[in-house]
């Protein structure tokens, strides 16, 4: 793999070795961007130094979500990507984000499309451009058993136009933003300014936003008719207790994101979020029943009078209300 040569006083076998472990334990002694870190900490988990090698695996391991999805948002070496999958594959984010680069090469394009979750086969099945240059992908992604019959379909009916040319690459790299967004520091930037920003975004451009944006982009991309798009904010490990809570008593949430959200043990903990999923008249009933359990009588009195819930649910506290012997 090609190595920046910056890079090589962390990695070198001439480099003293201290400061090789402490560029394992990722500390560096200057300001590095997270995809110079993660290169790093990868070429070094090969070192012939076993106890070196072990501490660079461990921190590869235990890098913060946050920094590592913002060294996805940057070109990588394909071997990079492919020990990323190996070691957090199991994050959402990290699957969209490495199918997002175009770093990632052919075997783990392939692997993307036919075990991703639906925000990746929403990206590849929409890029007709990836899709006339790698053919792969499609019959990949007819194999995942996520991907709905419709976009089934519409794959198998899928030819190229003469325009669409076969690319070299997966995409060149995508254009900057004109302003950080990912930089929680420019939250109150002017919301108008940001949205404009973000209408001009295609759909990879605004899910990577989605899952690593602030705020601002995460307060306007939770309401993004699209519900892959909406769906990433979710992802997003910046996201907020109270910002869940919101979308929670949001009535125009759909059912997916609540449903998802009520599958985040740590999400539920939240006394405020398990109210505001039991007041959703969207709620799957499935969930808000479970949920019942889990509240004061403050609230069993106000959901038994609720007529902006389903009338089950309404009724079910009503008789949990009864049998302590409480009036509705």
């Amino acid at each position: 793999m090609k190595l920046k040569g910056s890079l090589l006083k962390f990695v070198s076998p001439s480099s003293p070795r201290e400061s090789r472990v402490n560029a394992a334990r990722c500390v560096f002694g200057e300001d590095l961007p997270p995809e110079d870190e993660v290169t790093v900490l990868f070429v070094l988990g090969f070192d012939k130094d076993a106890e070196l090698s072990g501490i660079a695996k461990k921190s590869l391991q235990e890098y913060t979500l946050t920094r590592l999805l913002d060294a996805l948002d940057a070109p990588l070496d394909p071997l990079v990507i492919k020990k990323l999958l190996e070691l957090r594959g199991d994050d959402d984010a990290v699957k969209i984000m490495a199918a997002l680069n175009p770093g990632a090469d052919d075997a783990t394009l392939s692997s993307l499309a036919s075990t991703g979750p639906e925000e990746v086969i929403a990206v590849f099945s929409e890029d007709r451009e990836l899709l006339a240059a790698k053919p792969f992908i499609k019959e990949a992604l007819k194999k995942n058993p996520l991907t709905p019959n419709s976009v089934r379909a519409a794959l198998s009916e899928f030819k190229p136009r003469p325009d669409e040319d076969a690319l070299t690459n997966k995409a060149a790299e995508p254009p900057k933003l004109p302003v950080d967004l990912t930089d929680e520091k420019r939250s109150r930037a002017d919301e108008q300014n940001i949205y404009k920003i973000i209408t001009q975004l295609n759909a990879g451009q605004k899910l990577k936003l989605a899952l690593s944006g602030n705020k601002s982009a995460r307060d306007l991309l939770i309401k993004d008719s699209n519900k892959i798009i909406s769906m990433a904010v979710l992802k997003n490990p910046r996201i907020t207790e109270e910002e869940v809570q919101k979308v929670t008593l949001t009535k125009g949430t759909n059912d997916d994101m609540l449903r998802h959200i009520a599958r985040n043990k740590e999400w539920v903990k939240s006394y405020g979020i398990r109210v505001g999923m039991l007041t959703n008249p969207k709620t799957p009933l499935t969930v808000s029943l479970k949920l019942l359990d889990t509240v004061y009588e403050k609230e069993l009195h106000s959901i038994a009078k609720s007529k902006n819930i389903p009338n089950a649910l309404a009724s079910a506290a009503r008789r949990k209300l009864e049998a302590k012997g409480k009036k509705a």
